[in-house]
Order: structure tokens, then C-alpha cells, then sequence
């Protein structure tokens, strides 16, 4: 009996032993779960931020695309409107010219026709500040009086020859042929000078002030 109580207190001391290595067990592989659980959770979360950056990163990226689009079609236009803008300017370049070729034209073919019919010429020159110089050539051997009058238009303000008030229009004479009489005209732009000559009998003639 004795041995037989032995044996059953030796059993349940075993017994006793793999309970609680039992439990041990258990709880080494509830604390290795509860870790397991925690990386997933940061593996999780890690998951989570590197999918909201990489949609960042998209949506950035597609601004980026989106950004340079426009730059490069704003540029696109800004060098069509420069070509167009040189287009207009070497047109208006152009056709100032033959403009003022077809005026230089006109003047020589009027003024060779008032010299063959023995009208006067008439030329003016600035000298200066405000004054002006015209000459006289081509037609009777004096001219005993003429007018010179501003063009409206012309920026001339007024006219005089000596020390009176400036008036629109200014007597001269007499003028003898080839020579050349002074007078001062308020205007604050010389190139646009433009000056209408009237000689009795002859009809008026207008005199742009050649540098």
C-alpha cells in the first residue's frame, strides 16, 4: 500500500510538473502571439503610411505633370505671340517704307515739275533748337512775299522770325533766288515739322523740315 501511494504521489507530482509546464508554455506562446499581433499592428500601420505616401507621391507627381503642361504650352504661346508681334512689326516696318519712299517719289516729281515750269522750290533744314532755315531756288529771281503757315498736325505750336509772339502764320519776303531766310517755330518735336509755303501766284506747297 505504501508503495502504491508512493507511486500515485510520485504520478501526480509529474503531473503537477507538466501542468505547469504546461503553463508555461501557454503563456511563452500567448506573450509570443500578443507580440506577433503588435508587429502585425505596426506592420499594418507601416503598410497604411507607405500607401498615403505613395499617393502623395502620386498625386505630387501628377501636379508636377500637370504644372509643366502648362508651362510648356504657355510657352508655346508666348512664342507664337513674339512670332506674330515680329510678323506685324516687319509688315508695318515694310510698309512704312514704301510709304515714305512713295512721298519722297511724289516730292522729287512735283518739285522737278514746279522747276520745269518755272515754279519755286522750296527747302527747309532745321538749324537750332526751333529754328529753321528756307531756302529758295528753282523759279522767278524774287519773290517779293510768301506765307509759311503750320500744318495742323505737325506739333508746331506757332511761328515767328524775329523777337514777336509765335502766330500761325508767318510773312517772308522778299526772297531772292537761291538764297535762304531763318525763322523759329515753337515745337517741341523737330522730326514731325511740317510747314505749308504759299507764293503768289503759284498754288501753296507743303515743306516737310528734313534733318
Amino acid at each position: 500500500m505504501i508503495a502504491l501511494a508512493v507511486i500515485a504521489a510520485v504520478v501526480a507530482m509529474c503531473a503537477v510538473a507538466i501542468s505547469l509546464w504546461q503553463a508555461r508554455e501557454a503563456r511563452n506562446a500567448q506573450d509570443a502571439a500578443k507580440q506577433a499581433y503588435d508587429e502585425a499592428q505596426a506592420a499594418r500601420r507601416a503598410v497604411e503610411q507607405a500607401t498615403t505616401s505613395a499617393l502623395q507621391a502620386k498625386t505630387a507627381l501628377d501636379e508636377a505633370k500637370k504644372a509643366a503642361n502648362q508651362a510648356q504650352e504657355a510657352a508655346e504661346q508666348a512664342q507664337e505671340a513674339a512670332e506674330a508681334s515680329r510678323m506685324l512689326a516687319d509688315e508695318a516696318q515694310l510698309t512704312a517704307q514704301q510709304a515714305t519712299q512713295q512721298v519722297n517719289e511724289l516730292t522729287e516729281s512735283l518739285n522737278a515739275e514746279r522747276m520745269r515750269r518755272g515754279m519755286p522750290t522750296f527747302a527747309i533744314t532745321p538749324g537750332a533748337p526751333d529754328e529753321f532755315r528756307l531756302s529758295y531756288f528753282g523759279g522767278p529771281a524774287v519773290i517779293e512775299e510768301l506765307t509759311v503757315s503750320v500744318v495742323p498736325g505737325s506739333r508746331v505750336l506757332g511761328l515767328s522770325q524775329y523777337d514777336e509772339p509765335p502766330a500761325e502764320h508767318l510773312a517772308l519776303g522778299p526772297l531772292h533766288n537761291g538764297s535762304a531766310i531763318t525763322f523759329r517755330a515753337a515745337t517741341g518735336q523737330r522730326a514731325s515739322a511740317v510747314f505749308q509755303i504759299r507764293a503768289e501766284p503759284w498754288e501753296p506747297v507743303v515743306v516737310r523740315a528734313d534733318q
